[in-house]
């Protein structure tokens, strides 16, 4: 018991600290363009294009994934044991939607995105950083 509690890091990685950031820039980015989206989709809807409904539902899952994002950026600090398995999926299956998103004919800037999230995924799992979530 004692020999766990002198282990414990006291004081957040400085890796995480970086990974916490750039959830705060995707969950803001995340909320600038799903507001965009939402916004096109009305203008869409107004005009009597009923297809604009799918663009909607990505505008309210952006919505969705930036929540957790916030969250987990907010609770990252606090080394709660849920945030690491959450950023990792989150950020795994934005590497699988820009990877088929660059492979339909998306933007060549996807790969910024991955870049971000295959870099996070790799800091998580570190071993100084896996500890500070099993404190």
């Amino acid at each position: 018991m004692i020999e766990e509690v002198r282990n414990r890091p006291l004081e957040m990685p400085r890796q995480l600290r970086f990974v916490r950031g750039f959830l705060w820039l995707q969950a803001v980015l995340n909320i600038l363009v799903s507001t965009l989206l939402t916004f096109l989709s009305i203008n869409e809807l107004d005009h009597g294009n009923e297809e604009a409904g799918l663009l909607l539902a990505l505008a309210i899952l952006g919505f969705v994934v930036s929540a957790v994002l916030i969250a987990c950026a907010v609770r990252i600090s606090h080394g709660s044991a849920w945030v690491r398995p959450t950023v990792i999926g989150v950020e795994g299956l934005s590497v699988v939607l820009g990877a088929i998103s660059l492979f339909s004919g998306g933007a060549i800037t996807q790969l910024i995105g991955m870049g971000i999230a295959i870099g996070v995924i790799v800091v998580l799992n570190k071993p100084e950083e896996r500890a500070w979530f099993t404190r």
